[in-house]
């Protein structure tokens, strides 16, 4: 789902060509829908790459900007990089001077919620969905926020046994859920993630946790120890089945 709806600015000499809103590319291709076509493309391939290869990092700022730059570096010079310029597409999106101080508040929270790991599975799909509206607020990135922030909410699916599948949601609809969220509206991104999600086998679950933490860190000790908890439950209560029906 590329970001095909325009911002709100006025020209700046540091992004775009001379008299025009065509951002300045490696391609130099001084065409917008030229170059429109080229990046969809070019991150197309590089975002299913990095969905087989994900890309490391912390689930914090640093990481954000890591995938930016991972999708956006054949193309923008500034990829992985803030922007310095105010940005909106209908509402205004997170001042300049605030970026930093607002993209620590909302990946600190993150981070104190343990990455989503400790919630009840079947809220998870509503927090991507806040977590997802959140950082789509702070859009940070002069262009490619909604590819790069997509892509980082698959990947805390993923440590949370969930895959996202974003295809089965129409740019209207995308437009309209993330319209109402940004008005802490939630309800219709909370009922589209609860449609485009579903569970992934454990295994991936753990490949995945790995991935990103590491074969020692806390949280693939959490995962372990609850999946244990839970073998151990579906155990006991298969004895019980057992147990009550030679009573039988």
């Amino acid at each position: 789902m590329p970001d095909q709806y325009f911002y709100d600015y006025e020209w700046d000499e540091e992004y775009c060509y001379p008299n025009s809103n065509v951002l300045k590319n490696k391609l130099n291709i001084i065409d917008s829908e030229q170059l429109n076509n080229a990046e969809r493309e070019i991150t197309a391939m590089k975002i299913l790459y990095f969905k087989k290869n994900p890309i490391a990092g912390k689930f914090d700022f640093n990481h954000l900007k890591e995938i930016h730059r991972a999708i956006f570096s054949d193309i923008f010079i500034w990829a992985g990089k803030p922007r310095n310029v105010n940005i909106a597409k209908g509402n205004m999106f997170c001042l300049l001077q605030y970026l930093d101080s607002f993209a620590s508040s909302i990946f600190e929270k993150l981070k104190s919620e343990n990455y989503l790991l400790e919630i009840p599975r079947e809220n998870v799909p509503k927090r991507l969905a806040y977590y997802l509206s959140e950082i789509n607020v702070l859009h940070p990135f002069r262009e490619g926020n909604g590819r790069t922030q997509r892509l980082m909410i698959e990947y805390l699916a993923g440590i949370n046994g969930f895959s996202v599948d974003y295809s089965h949601v129409s740019r209207h609809n995308m437009i309209e859920a993330s319209a109402y969220a940004f008005a802490q509206k939630y309800d219709k991104i909370n009922q589209m993630f609860n449609d485009i999600t579903k569970r992934i086998s454990l295994e991936e679950q753990e490949e995945y946790i790995r991935c990103f933490f590491g074969d020692e860190s806390p949280q693939l000790k959490l995962f372990c120890s609850i999946e244990k908890n839970n073998f151990n439950t579906c155990e006991e209560e298969t004895e019980e089945m057992d147990f009550e029906m030679k009573m039988e």
